[in-house]
């Protein structure tokens, strides 16, 4: 049999993502907020709660040092209120590995910094928009951050 695009396991994803398509909505975010958390609890959660401690709860001190990390873009556009955080390479291991290329995947990323930001600032609403991706053809993977009334 010959290997298909993205390894031995290519032919699953590509079957998973074709399945997602015909999901709506709510029903995507909530198969890849578990996604989200299983990659999280990886490593990535621990990293960004010891940017939290080192900002020591403040949000444009916590964006300022996301945006010192390397490979790591952030800015504040509405002190408070609006950050945008840029990642110039895909995180995502299912990427590197050649498994995940469909744009869809990065719903993931969206709800991994949506959780995180609720898990550090627990008593805070936000809201996160994936702006550009990598998988998407994009130079970078952009979100916008917004804190919600």
């Amino acid at each position: 049999m010959a290997e298909q695009a993205g390894g031995n396991l290519g032919f699953w994803f590509d079957g998973f993502t074709q399945g997602m398509s015909v999901l709506g909505r709510p029903q995507r975010e909530r198969v890849f907020r578990s996604c989200a958390q299983s990659c999280l609890a990886q490593g990535p959660l621990e990293w960004y709660g010891a940017v939290f401690e080192e900002a020591r709860g403040d949000l444009g001190a916590f964006f300022h040092a996301l945006g010192a990390a390397e490979g790591v873009r952030a800015a504040v556009l509405e002190p408070g209120r609006r950050w945008e955080l840029v990642f110039e390479e895909c995180s995502c291991p299912l990427h590197a590995a050649g498994y995940a290329r469909d744009p869809a995947f990065c719903e993931c990323s969206r709800q991994s910094v949506l959780m995180v930001m609720h898990e550090l600032w627990a008593s805070e609403r936000f809201r996160v928009e994936l702006l550009g991706s990598i998988m998407a053809g994009d130079a970078a993977c952009t979100l916008r951050i917004e804190r919600t009334p």
